[in-house]
């Protein structure tokens, strides 16, 4: 489709709301192409839940090593209850937060804001079958409450469920073991049209090698979506990690990534137009993750860590293909047991390869730069054990993004996230 040729009652129909005024034939593409790259600029920031998985391992796992079960030991179950209060000032679920195409955001201020109440149970077991093999299961339902003003963000209420399975088989102690996983989640969402169902497939040895396999469906998979992140997808995923010691006092963690994700096809105009992609053609990514870590221990409750995480998207459609750099400092300050201060700074920079910038005036000339974000951020956690049976984590995050869009309609990309969370967990 010639996204030139869209008329105003088409732009309507997408569900986007359009600044006041008639737009002519310039105007809508104009208007379209700003749209299109800010509906899908925040694609990459997916990334952003692939760095999580990596920065999980610079908390309490740093300090206190995981048990190792024997297959001797009975069978153990866990049972854990939760209720965190989170404070988001830039809420995005996959949406835009232009405020003239997210019906959701005001006017005035294209960042959404509200709260997040949730409350969940976590119930695991590990049972040993036979010698040198043990099963273990999880549970994991979940229930989420947004507040928002004028209560815009109740259609995300949501209910999950999260199962997961696996089976480790151990033959050499001094090895790690072989592991096999699944896991399936439902999401139940009040406006339906997230309703998904998500399942992954998983070997490992220890945590030297992993692959996953990753099946992403949405319940409706015929309406042509106004946002690419509501399409199911295909993901597989291969990971090696090496740790190395260096001297008494110092740890070096290296880990490399290959990950292929592939796209449905039920995308709207919009996204075909911008994007260049044919209608029911499909979006392959390949992806390369890389992260390196050098870890120092100061004193008996000091460390210190540092890293760079590089993540390379390439795809079949230059839109999406991006470079994202990251390098952080981190203090990890251990009180006692169960309770501990960390401290981690970082700087991100994004180079987008096939995304030109419109100038002050809205149009892309001959040699105009490709788009590109910087990043600085800090995280601030504290976790407080009161006794066995009941901790309280508290998390804050800031995060500004400045771009070198110039086009005064992009104004919004330039922003500061801002996520607090305090979360009170019981165990039984």
């Amino acid at each position: 489709m010639d996204v030139q040729k869209m008329t105003d009652n088409e732009v309507y129909q997408l569900g986007l709301e359009a600044p006041a005024g008639k737009l002519d034939g310039a105007g809508i593409s104009r208007f379209l192409f700003s749209l299109g790259l800010c509906l899908l600029t925040f694609i990459h920031l997916g990334a952003g839940y692939l760095y999580a998985q990596l920065q999980t391992e610079l908390g309490q796992s740093l300090f206190d090593k995981a048990d190792e079960t024997s297959e001797t030991e009975p069978a153990e179950l866990t049972v854990n209850a939760y209720f965190s209060n989170t404070f988001n000032n830039h809420i995005e679920l996959g949406l835009s937060v232009d405020p003239y195409t997210s019906s959701l955001a005001g006017q005035d201020d294209p960042q959404l804001s509200g709260l997040i109440n949730r409350f969940g149970l976590n119930m695991s077991g590990d049972l040993p079958v036979v010698d040198k093999l043990r099963f273990k299961l999880q549970y994991t339902p979940q229930v989420e409450n947004y507040t928002g003003a004028e209560g815009k963000l109740s259609e995300f209420n949501a209910f999950s469920n999260t199962l997961s399975t696996e089976l480790g088989f151990q033959p050499v102690a001094s090895l790690p073991p072989l592991v096999a996983s699944y896991q399936v989640q439902r999401l139940l969402r009040t406006s339906n049209v997230y309703n998904d169902l998500a399942q992954q497939f998983g070997f490992r040895f220890g945590r030297v090698l992993e692959y996953n396999f990753r099946l992403h469906r949405f319940d409706d998979e015929e309406t042509r979506r106004e946002d690419f992140l509501l399409v199911g997808s295909n993901t597989h995923n291969g990971t090696a990690r090496l740790q190395v010691g260096i001297l008494k006092q110092m740890l070096g963690k290296l880990e490399y990534g290959l990950e292929h994700s592939s796209y449905e096809t039920n995308l709207n105009n919009l996204i075909l137009g911008v994007t260049g992609l044919e209608d029911n053609e499909r979006r392959n990514d390949l992806r390369h993750l890389s992260s390196a870590k050098l870890i120092q221990v100061g004193t008996e409750h000091l460390m210190f860590q540092e890293e760079v995480n590089l993540f390379l998207n390439r795809s079949n459609v230059d839109f999406f293909n991006f470079l994202s750099t990251e390098v952080a400092a981190s203090a990890f300050y251990r009180i006692e047991t169960g309770r501990w201060l960390r401290l981690r700074l970082s700087r991100v920079w994004i180079d987008f390869q096939g995304r030109q910038i419109l100038n002050e005036i809205g149009i892309i000339t001959e040699d105009a730069p490709n788009r590109s974000d910087r990043q600085i951020g800090a995280n601030v956690q504290l976790n407080w054990e009161f006794n066995p049976y009941l901790t309280l984590n508290a998390d804050y995050q800031v995060t500004q993004n400045r771009t070198n869009e110039m086009d005064p309609f992009l104004d919004f990309l330039n922003y500061t996230h801002t996520i607090a969370t305090v979360t009170l967990r019981g165990t039984y």
